[in-house]
């Protein structure tokens, strides 16, 4: 019963205070968070009623670590004027020139990263779920789910944060389209400034 007590003592008094001297690997994570905007150009089926460009705004949220790979949200908010009278439109109500197909669209995806020195290249995807309205008084609104697929670059700032440009495919109804409704999707580039907060 001695031995027993002395070796446990002894485990106590050389064991446990060397243990705690050894640090604890953790998996680092960090948080960006960004605001931004840029250029959208519609595709075909949207451009039977809107013109060829708009622009869009939002934030950006990113979660890294020291894998290549990121968690990013985001919300971005994407308008695009309409330019003549037609009422062979999504959402069915004829609309005129100075209002606009507007979409709230709520993101989440990966982000794969290439690691170089001051440029991180990266490719990404994302699914959208994309609140689809106009502007125009008494238009109804409609909720599709969409995806997208694109790349961009991050420039590193010290000090500072980053600036982060993307260029994006996106297609806003992949998923809960009614009546035959043509495929609508655009591309998108943005520019956003990231500050990390963690």
């Amino acid at each position: 019963m001695n031995k027993v007590l002395l070796m446990l003592f002894l485990v106590f008094v050389f064991v446990v205070p060397s243990y705690a001297q050894v640090p604890v690997i953790g998996f680092p994570m960090h948080l960006d968070l960004g605001i931004g905007g840029g250029v959208s150009w519609p595709n075909e089926t949207l451009l039977k009623h809107t013109e060829p460009s708009g622009w869009n705004a939002g934030i950006k949220a990113r979660i890294h670590g020291i894998l290549p790979v990121s968690f990013i949200g985001s919300v971005v908010y994407n308008r695009i004027r309409n330019k003549i009278y037609d009422s062979d439109i999504p959402f069915g109500v004829p609309f005129e020139p100075g209002e606009a197909d507007v979409t709230w669209m709520i993101g989440g995806g990966l982000e794969y990263s290439l690691p170089i020195p001051l440029v991180t290249p990266y490719l990404g995807v994302e699914g959208l779920l994309n609140l689809m309205s106009n502007s125009k008084e008494g238009a109804s609104s409609v909720t599709r789910g969409g995806v997208g697929l694109g790349g961009g670059v991050q420039f590193s700032i010290p000090a500072f944060g980053s600036v982060d440009a993307s260029l994006k495919y996106q297609i806003f109804n992949l998923i809960g389209k009614e009546n035959a409704e043509d495929e609508m999707s655009q591309v998108a580039a943005s520019i956003a400034i990231m500050f990390s907060v963690l």
